[in-house]
């Protein structure tokens, strides 16, 4: 017998809810799908017939969509997108744009260029505060838990967060290995990998081949996948099994890795403090 799903209560549950589904979803529920995880601010704040508009679909089509997610009515699922930005807190970010304006300094030099990265990761951080579940992190260190061996990989611009991973789960009990590609060693590394151990990979836009085709091998030999990427509607997005979507404080177009180095803290963390126990 089934066990019936809970209806989601915060929108880091309700976008795992739409990347399982979607696949499953119909063309036209795909297209609020793909609106929703796109445009979640105007999801949160539009009334439905704006909102419809928007994402070129008939009002039924919302209805039918909220259904699919396990809710009553379009209102009930707006709910979670509602409570996702009005609960949001602020303090930081005005005392960080207040100590700018009082400043005394011109607006492409050092200090100017420091404050806005500084507000841009903090206001990054405390979205990724609200975002992130508790259920979601509890999930993910039970998965590191249980493993046999964790498997950290990351190209390009992911690989300074994968690295300092793996340097920190090597001051833990666990076996650790950091897959990277250099002398073509990606595929004999990745090898022995099985069901009992488990892979985190971290992979943002333009995303790396290279993990791709680990995500993709892991997937085929029922390993666990955590993933801390930008993109939860990314292709592969459906054969991972904890997925942290982040979006990183961006300035000058260059973005940051405090977010995510916030989160390869919180895990590897957490995750001693089990071996303690």
């Amino acid at each position: 017998m089934e066990v019936a799903e809970l209806v989601p209560t915060d929108l880091d549950t309700l976008k795992d809810h739409i990347v399982r589904r979607y696949e499953d979803l119909s063309p036209r529920l795909q297209q609020v799908a793909d609106f929703a995880m796109a445009q979640p601010m105007l999801v949160a704040v539009e009334t439905m017939v704006t909102i419809a508009e928007q994402a070129n679909v008939p009002l039924s089509t919302l209805s039918r969509f909220s259904n699919a997610m396990g809710f009553s009515g379009f209102s009930s699922m707006q709910a979670v997108f509602r409570n996702h930005y009005f609960n949001r807190p602020r303090d930081y970010k005005e005392r960080v744009r207040r100590a700018k304006n009082e400043a005394e300094f011109g607006p492409d030099s050092a200090a100017a260029i420091f404050h806005d990265f500084g507000a841009a990761n903090i206001e990054a951080m405390e979205q990724l505060q609200i975002t992130v579940s508790p259920q979601k992190l509890d999930r993910a260190v039970a998965l590191l838990e249980g493993a046999e061996t964790i498997y950290i990989q990351g190209m390009r611009r992911a690989y300074p967060v994968a690295f300092y991973l793996w340097y920190a789960l090597m001051k833990s009990n666990n076996d650790v290995v950091l897959v990277d590609d250099n002398g073509g060693m990606l595929s004999p590394m990745t090898r022995m990998m099985n069901e009992k151990d488990v892979l985190v990979t971290f992979t943002f836009s333009p995303y790396a081949v290279e993990t791709t085709d680990v995500i993709e091998m892991a997937h085929q030999k029922n390993v666990p996948i955590i993933a801390i990427t930008d993109n939860q509607m990314m292709e592969q997005g459906n054969k991972l099994d904890v997925c942290f979507e982040v979006q990183e404080g961006d300035n000058l177009g260059f973005r940051s890795l405090s977010c995510s180095v916030y989160l390869a803290q919180t895990l590897a963390v957490s995750l001693m403090c089990k071996d303690t126990q």
